[in-house]
């Protein structure tokens, strides 16, 4: 049997067509099915236990390459679908995709699954029509109304939001977390709202972006540290000879940071003198002066109205100032050499090669690396016209 399958997978061309792609996918979804109970077999019988293996899991991580997660998830499904017959036939037919099983094992705790085994000949059939959200709440109402009927206890209340953020050894900084269903609707809510609706950027790299947008937005706004703007949000260590020549600089904690990145946060930022002697012993730290003071920003949001970068509807909360001549190069803290960006075309405009000029009439030309113009039509002038 195996030495049949191999073969035929290995001598499978898979045509790049719709109907011939949803075809094996359904196919590798049945095979799926398959092992999954296949392994809940073994594991019932305890075979795992013959080669010296500690535990089920360590078989399936040493005999099939997966990850210490994937097993312990495919052994979770698989012990509960052993009670769940109808659930698992109609997986293996096809007839509930894997999401949908996921969906009822999800949902299908150890306390309510007596109650599903009883009725699921009648349930499994509602649910093949359905799309995954759709399947996800009728589930959870199944899940309510089953507790209703056991006379369970009231849950116990859920796990407490949780974050974790790390740096890695490569300055990237990771995050990860779990929330319950209120505060996950309100994460995705913030991330719809906030991200890009350039389409042609990953999901992935929307959502980041979104998320850096939403954490500098609450900085700039919070009320619980008084004070004007809150700039800059990170602590850079520089000198002024490095910043003008584009060079990298670090964080207090002596974490480096690209030249371009600090070049952009010195467009809109508290600048502060410290003075030290050769043993870097601090002599004077000087006032900290705003480059963009708030009065002249005032003056800034009202000309600009949002994000200038062409096709960008960013609005004045998520901006922050650009000096089209920089700041470090020399360029004047004056209305004529500033313009409101996004943070995204921010970070953007400092990439090399890339090039913004603010015309007398208030037109923005931003010319790519390609050479390619394009232009921002002052705010409110297709009005007027």
């Amino acid at each position: 049997m195996a030495a049949a399958l191999r073969e035929s997978i290995q001598t499978l061309v898979i045509a790049s067509e719709s109907d011939a792609l949803v075809d094996v996918a359904q196919q590798a979804s049945v095979l799926r099915a398959k092992l999954t109970l296949a392994l809940a077999e073994l594991d019932h019988r305890g075979d795992w236990k013959l080669d010296g293996s500690a535990s089920m899991t360590a078989w399936v991580r040493n005999h099939f390459g997966w990850t210490n997660q994937a097993a312990s998830h495919a052994l979770r499904l698989g012990r509960r679908l052993r009670a769940l017959p109808a659930t698992a036939a109609a997986w293996i037919t096809g007839e509930l995709t894997d999401a949908q099983v996921e969906v009822i094992a999800a949902n299908v705790t150890e306390a309510r699954t007596r109650l599903w085994a009883d009725h699921e000949t009648e349930l499994v059939p509602l649910l093949r029509p359905l799309d995954l959200p759709a399947t996800a709440i009728a589930l959870q109402t199944w899940a309510a109304r089953a507790d209703a009927v056991l006379d369970e206890p009231e849950p116990p209340a859920p796990p407490p939001a949780e974050a974790s953020i790390a740096s890695t050894l490569d300055g990237r900084t990771y995050l990860k977390g779990s929330f319950d269903a209120q505060g996950g609707e309100t994460l995705a809510n913030a991330l719809r709202i906030a991200q890009s609706g350039d389409h042609e950027i990953p999901l992935s790299q929307r959502h980041g972006h979104a998320l850096v947008d939403i954490c500098r937005h609450f900085l700039d706004h919070q009320t619980t540290r008084v004070g004007g703007r809150h700039r800059p949000h990170l602590n850079i260590v520089i000198t002024n000879d490095a910043l003008r020549a584009g060079e990298p600089g670090r964080t207090l904690d002596g974490r480096p940071l690209p030249g371009l990145v600090v070049r952009q946060m010195a467009c809109d930022a508290t600048v502060h003198r410290v003075i030290t002697d050769g043993a870097s012993s601090i002599l004077d730290y000087g006032r900290g002066t705003r480059t963009i003071p708030p009065a002249l920003y005032t003056s800034l949001v009202l000309r600009d109205l949002g994000c200038r970068f062409p096709g960008c509807d960013r609005p004045v909360d998520w901006c922050e100032g650009h000096h089209i001549r920089h700041w470090e190069d020399g360029g004047a803290t004056r209305l004529d050499n500033l313009v409101l960006l996004c943070s995204r075309h921010h970070h953007v405009i400092h990439q090399p090669d890339w090039h913004l000029e603010l015309r007398p009439d208030g037109t923005i030309i931003v010319t790519e690396p390609t050479g390619r113009r394009r232009h921002h039509d002052p705010p409110g002038s297709a009005a007027v016209a």
